[in-house]
């Protein structure tokens, strides 16, 4: 149980109602974790205790809440009195409402504004400007205006309360669902008549998309680069959404092809671009309905330090990296070159790099370690990104406990990731955070840490640049800066040149990109120009690092 929260009581799977500090003072309700028992990195916490907003008059002691009743499992017959009373005005385990939200800066009122006025829109602001405060503020002004009646929010599974957060500060009067249950109880919650925003994740809607009449005013796409290829389960289930409303949010909607681009585009407004159109005609059939700011342009932000830092491999790791080399010589000898094959070579390859884990060497956590002592004794925090959470955060963390760690990834339940980034914001531990690049690359704000160290680089450098802008965002009073580690004569010497020529492609059609292939012959090419030395001299020493 957390420290200075009310016991959890009956057992793990207790909701029990109940006040801190007897009559009259604030009731909370115990709820816990799914997943309860210990967790890497999160010691002791089974379950989380917040306050009930409205019945601050209950006696100390009260008895458990009343049982939910049964639900078929075909999500059949008339929703159940009681859970509605759990939705109205805002859900329950969300807590008592904040303070009333800050000014929004000029910039925002006129994003807020550009979505009202527009069917269509995309606003790709850079991350870090509050995107999706824009869009709660101006859909509750149609909400007021009466332009909706009822609206739909996709996103990332992991930022469904977050929205919901958002939403309790800048529209508390919406009467909002944020859909985060099983199965047969979502079917139940998406016909509740009263509900004006559903707040759902991606795959979430997916599961649910055959069971629900869609009867929405407005559809919000999170992240809208989700939908990016046509063909995957999310994109289509999007597309079977009606709704005469459609606005999609993303600091990088063209990560890779301008098919991407052309894809979103495909959903927010259909016909919008001519088969075949080039990147000039893109941009120009875009225009009208696309809104991008850079902070530098609109916020005095402080700096954002970027180095890249070259190390050399220990001599366990350079062995382990020199034998998975020749198995990889002797399977492209063998014409093993798909996709699948390529991609599995390049990661055993890249988590080599990160750690060797049979003597848990890593040049990489010797030089953190190296900065840490320094940076915490100024008080700062730090977060630590990889895409590798099994294989390198994870077999990491037991040597930076010492230094205040936690890991935040995947394997830890909502609740349990909740209560991190609440902790990591508001208290003094935990002091570094090993973040999943997956799980906290996108939606989260984590301003109480200035230090970002990449461990390893995604394909896509728009996933890093949106990582690093969890910490240089609204919010932040110190500079930040942000650590690459990289290792000579590796591959990532190879990732590194490709992961220039993308930021090159990035800065032409949403900053002004028509990409090289990234496919799989592209990912081929470049372990086949390792494995051969051909690019071994290339990006050893990028950006005049001296390298340590």
């Amino acid at each position: 149980m957390l420290s200075g929260l009310p016991p959890s009581g009956a057992g793990p799977q207790s909701w029990l109602l109940g006040s801190a500090a007897g009559a009259g003072a604030a009731p909370w309700l115990s709820v816990p974790f799914p997943d309860a028992g210990p967790q890497p990195g999160l010691p002791g916490i089974s379950s989380v205790a917040v306050p009930l907003p409205g019945l601050a008059g209950s006696p100390a002691g009260a008895g458990p809440l009343p049982a939910l009743p049964r639900l078929p499992a075909d999500g059949t017959g008339t929703p159940p009195p009681f859970l509605p009373t759990l939705l109205l005005p805002l859900p329950l385990l969300l807590g008592p409402p904040p303070g009333p939200p800050p000014p929004l800066y000029p910039f925002q009122e006129e994003g807020a504004r550009f979505l009202t006025e527009r069917h269509a829109a995309l606003l790709c602001d850079e991350m870090g400007l509050g995107k999706s405060v824009q869009a709660i503020v101006a859909l509750r002004t149609l909400l007021e205006d009466g332009q909706v009646r009822r609206a739909l929010v996709l996103c990332p599974k992991g930022l469904v309360l977050d929205w919901a957060r958002k939403f309790r500060r800048w529209a508390p009067e919406v009467i909002l669902c944020p859909m985060t249950g099983p199965a047969r109880r979502r079917h139940y919650e998406w016909r509740y008549p009263r509900v004006q925003v559903y707040v759902a994740g991606y795959e979430t809607w997916r599961e649910d998309s055959e069971v629900v009449q869609p009867d929405f005013d407005l559809v919000i796409l999170d992240e809208v680069q989700r939908i990016k290829n046509p063909g995957t389960q999310v994109a289509q289930a999007v597309h079977r959404i009606p709704a005469p409303r459609r606005w999609g949010l993303s600091g990088t909607p063209l990560e890779n092809r301008l098919g991407e681009l052309v894809a979103i585009f495909a959903y927010l407004c259909p016909g919008l671009i001519p088969p075949g159109a080039g990147p000039r005609e893109v941009r120009e059939a875009i225009a009208p309905y696309v809104l991008r700011r850079r902070k530098a342009e609109v916020l005095a932000l402080p700096p954002k330090e970027h180095r890249e830092v070259w190390l050399e491999l220990g001599p366990r790791q350079r062995e382990a990296y020199e034998a998975a080399c020749s198995r990889a010589r002797e399977a492209f000898t063998l014409g093993e070159t798909r996709p699948a094959q390529v991609l599995t070579l390049l990661t055993e390859l890249k988590q080599l790099c990160n750690l060797e884990p049979e003597s848990g060497e890593s040049v990489k956590l010797e030089f953190i370690l190296r900065e840490l002592p320094a940076i915490q004794a100024r008080g700062e925090k730090v977060l630590i990104f990889s895409q590798y959470p099994e294989r390198t955060l994870l077999p990491l963390l037991p040597r930076l406990i010492p230094y205040g760690a936690c890991l935040f990834s995947g394997i830890l339940s909502q609740w349990q990731r909740e209560e991190v980034v609440r902790r990591f914001e508001e208290d003094e531990w935990p002091r570094v955070l090993l973040v999943s690049l997956r799980a906290g690359g996108v939606g989260l704000t984590f301003t109480r840490a200035n230090h970002v160290y990449h461990f390893d680089q995604w394909w896509n450098p728009a996933a890093a640049a949106q990582a690093e802008d969890r910490v240089h965002r609204i919010g932040q009073h110190r500079p930040v800066r942000v650590t690459t580690l990289c290792t000579r004569d590796t591959v990532e010497t190879e990732i590194a040149r490709l992961l220039a020529q993308k930021r090159e492609l990035f800065n032409e059609v949403v900053e002004g990109l028509e990409s090289p292939r990234l496919e799989g012959e592209v990912l081929a090419e470049l372990l086949s120009a390792h494995l051969s030395g051909t690019g071994a001299e290339q990006g050893r020493r990028p950006r005049g690092d001296p390298g340590l």
